[in-house]
Order: structure tokens, then C-alpha cells, then sequence
């Protein structure tokens, strides 16, 4: 006995297509949506600021975090790691970022604010309380909201600080063994040219 040809209806190859379009939609539409968050990227980058305490030159390390592509969204994390955080102070844009201090070698940075694409935000070590031999901090993004953040490489940074007595004024020097060395070799000399009263107002602020 022959086998008899039989022929999909239309109804059934409609029926066949009907199922196969959004598969192909949905393939079209894949490679648009990885293209769309390609560009977006969260860097963390580390440098030193310096300022003048009654006429003691200083410096601390800061951290800047940028935005690339898209927003970094409030909420998003940080982590500061390093050895005796709690001898530090830090700060940033009044309200923008919350601390909390984990264990004496972590401490969690939340965003309060979204930083806009394109945008930046800086944390800064903004004091040392007691003296300490040169240690180094690392700050790494660890959770983020609203980017990407497709490049791993850049989402950590890290600065040295040291901690040193200048006529019991406890003042940071950020940098290398060597930098530490001539800034606090400048500022002996700069004690060394003022007078009395001038010294007698740093003594007085280290005693506070």
C-alpha cells in the first residue's frame, strides 16, 4: 500500500508561524538590549589633597567615584578596607554618602544620592587621630544600582597614609615612604621658623 502525501492547511502553517515570530523578535531584540549597557561603567580612581592646620601643611588620601554611561543609583555600596579605619575620619558632600564601620579593617560606604551619568562624587580622609606608620587603603565598589558597570578593572583604588606628631599635633601625610619624609621634613622646618605663640596655639589644639 502507498503512502498517501499529505499537505499542512494554511491553517496550520499560520498557526506555526503565529508561535515563530516572537522567537525571532525576541532573537532581533537581544543583541540591542547588551549593546544599550556596553558603555556603562563605574571607576574609582585615588589621589592626595592637601590643606594647611595652623600652619602645618597636611595631606590625606581621597577617592573619586564617576559615573560613566548611566547613573550610579542611591543605594549602591563601597567598601573601604585597610588596617585601624577607626583612627580615621571621613567625610564627603554634606549628606551624599553614609558610613558604617564594619570591623576595625572595613567600613561600608552607601550612596544617600544617585551620582547622574557623566557625574562624580569624593570621599575623602578628612583626619587622623593618633599617630600610625604608613598604612594603605583601598576603596572597591561592591554593589552597584543603575550601571552595569561592565569594566572590573578600574572599580578599585588605594592611597597610603601615614600619621606623625608635630608638637603633639597628630597630622597626615599621604603618599609614599619617601613623600611622607620631605613633607614632614618641610613642616619641621616651618616649626622651626615660628614664634612662640604660633607654636604654643598648635600645642594647645593637640591637647584638645
Amino acid at each position: 500500500m502507498s503512502a498517501t502525501p499529505t499537505n499542512p492547511s494554511r491553517r496550520t502553517v499560520a498557526k506555526g508561524a503565529a508561535w515563530t515570530v516572537p522567537v525571532v523578535a525576541t532573537a532581533l531584540a537581544a543583541p540591542a538590549a547588551s549593546a544599550s549597557t556596553a558603555g556603562q561603567d563605574v571607576v574609582v580612581s585615588s589621589s592626595c589633597y592637601g590643606l594647611t592646620i595652623l600652619g602645618v601643611g597636611a595631606s590625606f588620601p581621597q577617592f573619586t567615584i564617576t559615573a560613566v554611561g548611566a547613573p550610579i543609583e542611591a543605594g549602591s555600596t563601597f567598601t573601604l578596607t585597610g588596617s585601624g579605619l577607626a583612627n580615621l575620619t571621613l567625610g564627603g558632600p554634606t549628606g551624599f554618602f553614609d558610613f558604617k564601620l564594619l570591623n576595625g579593617g572595613a567600613m561600608q560606604i552607601t550612596l544617600n544620592q544617585t551620582i547622574p551619568a557623566g557625574g562624580s562624587q569624593t570621599v575623602r580622609v578628612t583626619g587622623i587621630i593618633s599617630k600610625q606608620v604608613l598604612k594603605t587603603y583601598t576603596l572597591s565598589a561592591t554593589n552597584i544600582i543603575g550601571n552595569a558597570n561592565s569594566v572590573k578593572s578600574n572599580d578599585t583604588a588605594s592611597a597610603n597614609l601615614t600619621g606623625v606628631s608635630v608638637l603633639g599635633l597628630i597630622v597626615g601625610y599621604c603618599g609614599t615612604q619617601a613623600a611622607v619624609a620631605a613633607a614632614h621634613q618641610s613642616n619641621l622646618q616651618k616649626v622651626a621658623q615660628m614664634s612662640p605663640e604660633q607654636r604654643a596655639k598648635i600645642s594647645a589644639a593637640a591637647a584638645k
